[in-house]
């Protein structure tokens, strides 16, 4: 049966823990029977609102004042998750919510399973863009008030119905598995992402494809040597690379003077400050460009928006 609950943030700042709106779909065989909504006011210690999140929301702060806290709020999601798998657009950004958000308020995550349909649209269509709009688009359905979170969640709804049925399949892990894609799991200090599983072979070597003589020349990594450094939570590293060498790239495992850009999985934009704990690829990136070496650091959600050509939108993960 096609059962799930499926999920949306918004937030308040540029720090992914910073939730300020939660809408919840709950599906069963496939029909809504009950959906969810809750302002709320950050953690108290990223309890601000940045214009950029503002202008893309229309949330304010004066509209949470009376909001119940992040952690009134989440043992309600939590509950009325149950054990439903968790299906969100762009899953990567909507669990480090709630797991920076808990990491704010000192209190532990959640056991969650969760599906990402932003993984497996890459793997089910062919698209300008993946962003929402674009996803409900190709399974039928106009999305109407993008960014309002029980909105989004309800597209999320019509994404998981339009896939299933133009894939055949009757539950949500058979979707997962017709296009090769791992339902994700977290628990307290556990994460695994929903990504996609396929590679180009057995090994754990990484191999960079021939070059694409077809790339945009005007595309964003045309031309540029691309490292990455963490964990991907959209997709396998060798599916980066080959994202990369699509998008006429040229990707490599270290950071030398040839890189031009760092991509950092696993990482908070929030912690990208003077002092903070940086893995070697990053402290040999810094120390590059302290030599005048033009090197671009990007998290992945940035990534994700440069390989769908809209690289004017970045620190912004939600989809």
């Amino acid at each position: 049966m096609l059962d799930f609950t499926a999920i949306d943030f918004e937030t308040a700042n540029s720090y992914r823990g910073s939730p300020c709106s939660v809408g919840l779909v709950k599906v069963r065989g496939g029909v809504v029977v009950d959906e969810r909504h809750w302002l709320i006011r950050p953690p108290a210690q990223v309890d601000r609102f940045d214009p950029f999140n503002i202008r893309m929301h229309g949330i304010t702060p004066e509209m949470v004042v009376d909001a119940p806290r992040w952690n009134v709020v989440l043992p309600q999601i939590v509950d009325y998750i149950g054990n439903d798998v968790v299906v969100a657009h762009n899953a990567g950004f909507d669990t480090g919510v709630i797991r920076f958000a808990c990491a704010a308020d000192g209190i532990e995550w959640p056991s969650l399973t969760f599906l990402c349909t932003l993984v497996i649209a890459r793997r089910a269509f062919a698209l300008p863009s993946y962003r929402l709009p674009f996803v409900t688009e190709a399974c039928g359905v106009v999305l109407q008030g993008h960014h309002d979170a029980l909105a989004d969640a309800r597209a999320v709804v019509d994404i998981v119905r339009g896939m299933a049925s133009l894939g055949g399949v009757a539950d949500v892990h058979g979707l997962a598995a017709l296009h090769g894609v791992r339902v994700g799991t977290m628990a307290s200090g556990i994460y695994a992402g929903s990504i996609s599983t396929s590679s180009g072979g057995s090994s754990n070597a990484l191999t960079a494809a021939d070059a694409n003589s077809d790339a945009d020349v005007d595309g964003y990594l045309y031309g540029r040597v691309v490292v990455f450094t963490g964990a991907l939570m959209s997709m396998t590293r060798q599916l980066a690379w080959d994202e990369v060498v699509r998008s006429g790239g040229q990707p490599e495992e270290n950071t030398t003077k040839r890189t031009n850009v760092l991509v950092l999985g696993s990482f908070n934009p929030g912690n990208l400050r003077p002092g903070a704990d940086y893995s070697g690829k990053v402290r040999k990136a810094f120390d590059l460009q302290g030599k005048g070496q033009d090197i671009e650091l990007m998290t992945e959600a940035d990534f994700l928006r440069v390989l769908d050509g809209n690289d004017s939108l970045v620190l912004n993960p939600a989809l």
